[in-house]
């Protein structure tokens, strides 16, 4: 044979090899993707069974080879510790990911990207743990996950006291970044307020999973929720901006933050006024219910510092608010701007507040559900109105017995209540207003809604009766002085302030006689006897 012709008789034997190659290669892809659906269904299972813990439920599982190995799933459900008298603690309607090159070769250790529709987590109260009867011990690779991206997340908290309800958080744009096993994970999303309705941005690190009590899982992280309108809620109007930082366990999480609102008012009774808060708060996850440590707010320029509870009630469908408030150094003006509507404030001075406020649940407006039982005392409180002041002058020259001393008296005020605020209305257990050589001790009621006054008690001179007028009127009050200077006052005498606001009727008793000024309108005085 020639020495040419022997490479030529190397080719047949060449293409026979490649050719029982490829065709090896192709009857062992057969044989290994004959029943590749069941392998992953398969492996899918384990990995959350032992991820988990917990007993895994898969409806349906489908395995495409082209143009990629990818697969889809729908019907994923996983129960905590077996527990079927519980929810599943999650539920994925639909999802789906890609099982790389060597998806058909062995179970992937990486996967780039899973994706989620529709997923229901159920986290069930603290102490509800139960041993499976089978644990499930199977050991499979761990499984890092890039991104998990979820849309149209439902959270739910099952509450351990029996009859309260699930708080419900309705999570979308979800992402997940680098899950695996045993170890923290970022995360960033965005979940819609119900009330105050609006979007809440969120992003932070969760995990690791805690099998036994998911709700101890440690969650942390910061939140923007920005201009959410107070409309919804009764009797309030404005809208409310707020930033913080959140950190704990999903059973009990520490929040720091503040809140902007620079048109807070109680609708209608009041004028918009800034509102700016810092808050320190504890949030139970599994119920909802909030303790607030001392929250510092900013009323216009009044500080006021107030600690307390936010407990939901189930059957009112709503919370009830409890707070001990305080506002040692606070200005009158701003508190009052909250129940008169007037772009220029009656009275101005600063003021000190303590107080007890209860809000319970319900559809009425705020003023009219709201209970605060405290104190109040403004010192050197200045009026807006002349009249008001040249009145309250008048008083304080007559009291002194200078009623012709036009260098005497003042208008300036002090005033101090004990009171309780109660559907929209103040009742005063005790209430004194003095000026410069006169004291009102008083006792009654304001309707904020309709403005109305009603109280009686008493007006304390420093002056004699006789000393309060001039001329032959003082002579002949002299001898029925004695009647009337009792209590260490010169001159004691019963009197009532009735009307409105903005026109208010005081009335002084004189021997069963009742005369009757109206100090902010054009009527004049009457007799009533």
């Amino acid at each position: 044979m020639p020495a040419d012709s022997r490479p030529r008789l190397k080719w047949p034997y060449v293409a026979g090899m490649a050719v029982g190659l490829v065709a090896g290669l192709a009857l062992f892809v057969f044989l290994r993707t004959r029943n590749i659906e069941e392998r992953t269904r398969e492996w899918v299972v384990r990995e959350l069974r032992q991820r988990f813990n917990s007993e895994v439920e898969l409806e349906q599982l489908h395995v495409s080879l082209l143009p990629r190995m990818g697969v889809d799933g729908e019907g994923l459900s996983i129960r905590y510790h077996n527990r079927r008298d519980l929810p599943p603690m999650f539920h994925i309607q639909k999802f789906s990911f890609n099982l790389g090159i060597l998806g058909i070769l062995r179970a992937p250790r990486h996967i780039a990207g899973i994706y989620v529709e529709n997923m229901t987590i159920t986290i069930p109260p603290r102490g509800e743990k139960k041993e499976p009867k089978h644990p499930f011990k199977n050991p499979i690779p761990s499984v890092i996950v890039d991104d998990i991206v979820c849309n149209d997340t439902d959270l739910v908290i099952v509450p351990k006291k029996e009859g309260k309800d699930p708080l419900d958080f309705d999570i979308h744009d979800l992402v997940l970044k680098s899950v695996g096993p045993d170890k923290p994970f970022n995360f960033h999303g965005n979940l819609t307020n119900a009330k105050p309705q609006g979007e809440i941005a969120t992003i932070g690190r969760f995990g690791p999973w805690d099998a036994d009590e998911p709700g101890d899982t440690p969650v942390s992280g910061s939140y923007n929720f920005t201009d959410a309108d107070l409309g919804p809620f009764p009797g309030i109007a404005g809208t409310l901006s707020s930033t913080g930082d959140y950190r704990g366990r999903l059973n009990e999480i520490e929040v720091e933050g503040k809140t902007e609102t620079p048109n807070f008012s109680l609708d209608p009774v009041g004028r918009p006024v800034p509102l700016h808060t810092d808050f320190s708060a504890t949030v139970n996850g599994t119920d909802g219910d909030t303790y607030l440590h001392p929250v510092r707010a900013t009323l216009g320029r009044s500080l006021i510092i107030a600690e307390g509870s936010v407990v939901r009630v189930p059957e009112k469908h709503g919370h009830i608010i409890k707070l001990n408030v305080s506002a040692p150094d606070a200005r009158i003006q701003d508190i009052l701007s909250l129940a008169v509507n007037s772009d220029k404030p009656f009275m101005t001075g600063p003021a000190k507040i303590k107080a007890q406020l209860i809000l319970p649940p319900g559809e009425q407006k705020v003023l009219e559900k709201m209970i605060l039982d405290g104190q109040v005392g403004v010192e050197d409180a200045q009026w807006s109105s002349p009249e008001i002041r040249d009145k309250l002058a008048s008083l304080s020259r007559h009291a002194e017995g200078e009623p012709k001393n036009e260098e005497a008296g003042s208008s300036v005020a002090d005033l101090h209540g004990d009171f309780r605020l109660e559907k929209a209305v103040i009742r005063f257990r005790k209430l004194t207003f003095s000026v410069p050589g006169a004291l009102l001790d008083l006792m009654g009621s304001y309707d904020i809604g309709g403005s109305k006054l009603d109280f009686n008690g008493h007006l304390r001179l420093q002056a004699k009766l006789s000393q309060t007028v001039t001329g032959k009127k003082s002579f002949f009050l002299k001898a029925i002085d004695p009647f009337f200077s009792k209590q260490g006052a010169g001159t004691l005498l019963p009197i009532t302030i009735t009307g409105t606001r903005q026109a208010p009727t005081l009335g002084v008793s004189v021997f069963h006689k009742t005369i009757k000024r109206q100090l902010g309108g054009d009527q004049k005085p009457s007799d009533k006897r």
